[in-house]
């Protein structure tokens, strides 16, 4: 079994175990998956690697928003997708794999975390740990 196909295992695991459950579906085709009521819904047929980009994105979700997710005005649901990509990036990028896409100029290094408000700083950095300690992953 590949790296990535281990890692979604993993990660579904732990989603079960921290209480959300995780069906693959059709979803649009812009929408690789939605958290709503408990429940993980990722887009069926994605690739290994988009799967798990989503599954580690709606995660994040589950972990870090639940409950606050619902009743967020647009502003709050806009912070808390740019916190669900920095913890995909940091996830990304301890399992090895290469940010897909560098908001930085050229020749100049930029954090996921960059440009975040400190709460948002200490939820991404949390989830992120949560979610690399499921992959089996050391913390430094």
């Amino acid at each position: 079994m590949s790296a990535i196909l281990r890692h979604i295992q993993s990660l579904e695991s732990y989603a079960a175990r921290s209480g959300a459950r995780l069906i693959r579906s059709d979803l649009p085709e812009s929408v690789d998956g939605r958290i709503g009521g408990g429940l993980i819904t990722l887009r069926a047929r994605l690739s290994p690697e988009q799967e798990l980009l989503a599954l580690v994105h709606e995660l994040t979700h589950w972990l870090a928003h639940r409950g606050d997710c619902q009743n967020a005005p647009n502003p709050a649901s806009t912070v808390f997708e740019y916190e669900a990509e920095a913890v995909e990036a940091l996830v990304m990028a301890r399992l090895g794999f290469a940010r897909p896409e560098a908001d930085a100029c050229a020749g100049e290094e930029s954090l996921p975390t960059d440009g975040l408000l400190s709460s948002s700083v200490t939820r991404v950095i949390a989830t992120s740990h949560r979610i690399c300690q499921a992959l089996g992953l050391d913390q430094d």
